[in-house]
C-alpha cells in the first residue's frame, strides 16, 4: 500500500470522527487553506510486529519458485489541527477505533487502528499571530506482503579426480 492510498484511506476516516472541514495531506510544500483545516502525514514510524510469514509454491514452468514474505506492521500516522477549534477536532479523533463507521472500511483495505491519541497542544505564536494547533498520532496495524522469485536448479554436473588430478567419474543429478 502506497503513502497515497493510506491518506486516501484516512482521508474520510479523519473527517467523519473529527469534523474537520477541510484535510489536506502533510509534506506538500502549498499554501495552506483558509479556514480550520488538518493535514495527515502518513507512516512517520513503521515497527514490525512479531515474525513474518513466508510461503513459498513453484509455478507453473517447474522450473521458477516463488517466495512471499508477509509480515504486520504498526504504522504510526499523525494528523495535525490548525487554527480555530483544532483542540476540539483533534479531541473527537480520539477513540475513532470503536466507531463503526470507521473501521470497517478501514477493515476491508487490512487496516486496523489500534489506539489514537494523546492530543498534544501545539498552539504558538505564528508571524506574530496566535494559532491553535493540536496534534493526535493513530497507530495502525497492517500487513505487508513482498514477493520474490527464484529459479530452482534443474542439474548438476560434478567430477571426481585423484590427487595427482587425473577424471576418476563424471556425472549428472537431475532434479
Amino acid at each position: 500500500m502506497t503513502n497515497i492510498e493510506l491518506y486516501k484511506l484516512l482521508r474520510p476516516a479523519v473527517a467523519t470522527a473529527s469534523g474537520v472541514p477541510k484535510i489536506i495531506m502533510a509534506g506538500q510544500n502549498k499554501e495552506p487553506p483558509a479556514g480550520s483545516y488538518a493535514s495527515i502525514h502518513v507512516r512517520t514510524d513503521i515497527r514490525e510486529r512479531g515474525m513474518a510469514f513466508k510461503r513459498r509454491r513453484l509455478l507453473p514452468d517447474n522450473e521458477t519458485f516463488e517466495h512471499t514474505i508477509r509480515s504486520q506492521q504498526e504504522v504510526t500516522c499523525v494528523v495535525e489541527f490548525y487554527r480555530t477549534g483544532a483542540k476540539e477536532y483533534a479531541s473527537n479523533l480520539l477513540q475513532a477505533d470503536k466507531r463503526d463507521d470507521i473501521i470497517w472500511d478501514l477493515f476491508k483495505a487490512g487496516l486496523s487502528i489500534m489506539e489514537t491519541g494523546p492530543v498534544l497542544d501545539l498552539t504558538a505564536l505564528q508571524s506574530d499571530q496566535y494559532e491553535e494547533r493540536a496534534r493526535v498520532d493513530i497507530r495502525l496495524r497492517m500487513e505487508v506482503s513482498n514477493t520474490y522469485e527464484i529459479n530452482r536448479i534443474m542439474e548438476v554436473s560434478g567430477m571426481v579426480q585423484s590427487e595427482s588430478g587425473s577424471n576418476l567419474q563424471s556425472f549428472d543429478v537431475k532434479a
